[in-house]
Formats: C-alpha cells, structure tokens, sequence
C-alpha cells in the first residue's frame, strides 16, 4: 500500500466512522469499544481490509461484516465485501508480499556446454570420481554423497566433471537449482556480502539451491572472515540435505590454512582422486579429438602413441602437444602424420628435467631404471627387499621433490593407504638421518632426473 493509498483509505474510512456516529448504528460505548480503533488497511478488486487491534473486535466485525459491507459500498460506490485482519496478521501478509531480496552470483554458472558426461573419456585414474559425479547427478534421493569431494592436480578433468554434472541437471532435472562457481570467485562474492552488510542475503540466497558446485575449494584458505560464513553456509545446506560438490588440488586434511572443523566436514562424504591419464586412457582422449577431423587428416596409431606416452601428465598438455602437432602440419604438409615426423616435430622442444615439471611417474620410471626393475613390480604389494627399497626411495623422492600429498602418492602405488605412504617416507628419512644410509643413491637419481644439489 502507497502512502498516498494509504490517506485516500484513510480518509474514507474517517468519513466511514463519522457516519456512524451520526446515525448512531451503534451505541456510543460500543462504537468507542470496538470500531474508534479500527482502520482500512486497503480495498483491492472489491475487497475491503480493515485492521484491528485485538481479537476480541474481530469477532465484533465479523458479527456485523453485513453492516460494514453496506458501509463500504456506499461511501467507494461500488460493491465491497470486508475481511477483518488482525495487525499481526497483516504484518505476516506484509512479509509474504514484500519480495525477497536475491544475491546476485557474479560469475556463477559459466558451464560449457561440450563437458558432459558423454565425452568424458573413462580410465583408471577416474573412473572413481567419474561414477561418484554421475551418481550425485542422477540421484533424485535429498543426497547422493554429501559433500563429493574430487581432488587432483589441475587439467586432470574435474572442472569437466562439474560441469557435466550441471549440463546433466540443465537437460534431465530442469526443476533443480544450482550454483557451479569456481572458488577464487565465491570467496570474492563473500567478501562483496560481507562489505555491503548483505551476508545474510548471500546465505538466504544460496540456501535456495539444490546443488552448489565450487572449483578449487582451497582458495578458502585466504580469508578466516570467508571461512566462518562458508562455514555456516556449508551447515544449512548439508542440514536440508542439500548437495554440495567441491574440487581441489590436494586431499581435504592437507588443505592448508582451512579450518579443522570445515576440513573435518570436506572428510565427512566421499573422497575420490583423479591422477594422470595413463597410457590408454591418454590414447583414447587423443582419439576422441579428432572425432570429425579424419577426413582432412591422416595420423597414425604410432604418432598418437609416441604423444600419449611423452605428454599423458594431463589432460591439457595432451590436448595441447596434438594441436602443436596438426598445426605444425599444416605447415610441413606430409602424406600422412606418422611417428617419424611426430618425432621430428618435437625434437627440439627441451625435454623435461627442471624439479617443476617434474612428474610422479618420471620418478617412478628412473628408480626403476636405477634397480633394473619394472614399473608394474614397483607398484605392486611384493616386499622383496629390493624392490620394497626402491618403493620406498621412489616415494621419498615424490615427497621432496614434488611435494605430492601422501594420500595423492598412495594412488601411484596401487592405492595403498596414506599412512604406508608416510612410513615408507619416514624410513627413508629416518636413514639418511642417522646412518647416511642410501644418500649416494638418492643422489644418483636426482642427477639422472636433472635435479641438482
């Protein structure tokens, strides 16, 4: 109601009471009882809303609504029905019309249309959380897994798996509500709500939502004020079985600068990593790009080979290392892209030796060169010593060198568990501590692996 209604109403209503007392329809003690402190909230397609104060002259109104109604209609000179509302009644309408504020989500739900579940190309290192995110999307149950947590070194394929989840929901669940957001963004949009007094808005709004998705969760370390807010959004969500799907690049309890309590809450759901293509894998996603393409080019098994064994650390340098490729052919024009001229092609890119492009699978394979043993015995559960040593110096030196949460490395090795990881870490470090034991070898390695002293 506009305050200039609101006069209009007023008025009317004025003239209304005067009325009354003129041709006294009622007793003055009733009248002054009763009917003095009542007002007309609004008329609205021939109804009149009178407020009152106290149940009690409801009941009056409502006993004589005819009266009232004849009242009404001839001062507006219309036909007018009446309800009676009490002021607390109509305070609860007032909220219910008032329109609710919403949050807008900069930079939210930026999905690409082409990642979906179908051209997600299935293998060993994710075929775990390729089900877990299909099964989170297909589940019409209040939660599926709740919170997934996907984790994995960038261009591995979790932001692709986010966002199949979200085109899935977009073409089979039309109805549902969801926020896929990367994480650098809604920290940004909770320091914005924090700033403009609108936290409660941003939490109102984002617990309207069936599913939020957040890309790189780990960048919550960079605030504690963004922490306590996620925190109690976290809560809400997880508490109306809403489902919540995050990624980040390590395993929740090494997230660092993240509080213990949103960790132990990252752990509380499902925990599933995504690692480095291996060999058919990366065969099948070189494959899969050049779907369409076979017509205006000729490339052999032998050249997707040669650049699914030198460049399957991810995705990305996958992709990027073919497209070198095709680009460069176009500029040579050969008959056909063979493993000659894919290795001719790449001769003089450097190869790979400084300690950030280090990979775990490098290490891997020059220990195994070092003990003349194989990757599949590396990996596997043999405790002969020498292959048991050379586990434990492979370990140790994805450890240092690279840094590899243990929970990450245990996925390299057969996925045994964090914690056979850390004693096979301990030993070696225990060794070179107090006996010196192994150092010329580590050293040895290191050499072979370019790294150096």
């Amino acid at each position: 109601m506009t305050e200039s209604g609101s006069n209009t109403y007023q008025d009317c209503w004025h003239q209304i009471l005067h009325n009354i007392q003129e041709n006294n329809i009622f007793e003055k003690s009733v009248f002054h009882s009763y009917v003095s402190n009542s007002l007309l909230y609004d008329v609205r397609d021939g109804i009149a809303t009178i407020e009152v104060p106290f149940i009690t002259t409801k009941r009056f109104f409502e006993q004589n609504i005819e009266v009232f109604n004849d009242l009404l209609s001839t001062q507006l000179d219309q036909q007018i029905s009446a309800q009676v509302l009490l002021e607390k009644e109509l305070s609860n309408r007032k909220r219910q019309e008032t329109p609710k504020e919403e949050f807008i989500f900069e930079n939210g739900n930026k999905i690409l249309e082409n990642y979906t579940f179908e051209n997600f190309i299935q293998g060993q290192s994710n075929q775990q959380s390729y089900a877990a995110a299909y099964g989170c999307a297909y589940s019409r149950e209040q939660s599926f897994y709740n919170p997934l947590f996907i984790y994995g070194n960038s261009g591995l394929g979790k932001t692709h798996l986010l966002h199949a989840i979200c085109n899935y929901l977009k073409s089979n669940r039309p109805d549902v509500k969801y926020l896929y957001i990367d994480g650098n963004d809604f920290i940004n949009l909770i320091i914005k709500s924090l700033k403009e007094n609108k936290s409660d808005v941003f939490i109102e709004s984002i617990c309207q939502l069936d599913y939020l998705l957040i890309d790189d969760i780990q960048h919550l370390a960079k605030t504690n004020q963004s922490q306590e807010l996620f925190f109690n959004i976290y809560n809400k969500l997880k508490d109306s079985g809403k489902q919540i799907i995050l990624t980040s690049d390590v395993y929740p309890s090494e997230l660092k600068n993240i509080n213990a309590r949103i960790i132990s809450r990252f752990t509380s759901g499902l925990s599933v990593s995504i690692t480095s293509p291996e060999f058919e894998t990366a065969v099948s996603i070189l494959q899969k790009k050049l779907e369409g393409r076979t017509n205006e080019i000729i490339i052999t098994d032998d050249a997707l080979f040669y650049i699914a064994n030198r460049f399957n650390e991810d995705v990305r340098k996958l992709e990027g290392a073919l497209n070198e490729l095709l680009f460069k052919a176009i500029l040579h024009n050969p008959e056909v892209i063979d493993e000659h001229f894919t290795i001719d092609m790449f001769k003089d890119n450097p190869i790979i030796s400084q300690t950030d492009e280090l990979t775990p699978k490098k290490i891997k394979k020059e220990v195994c060169n070092y003990y003349n043993i194989t990757l599949k015995q590396i990996e596997s559960k043999s405790r002969t010593a020498d292959i048991a040593n050379a586990r434990h110096i492979a370990i140790y030196l994805i450890r240092e060198l690279l840094d590899v949460p243990f929970k990450k490395i245990g996925s390299e090795f057969g996925n045994r568990d964090h914690s056979t990881i850390m004693t096979s870490y301990d030993k070696i470090v225990g060794y070179l501590n107090e006996k010196g034991i192994y150092k010329d070898v580590i050293d040895d390695i290191k050499k072979r692996l370019g790294v150096y002293a």
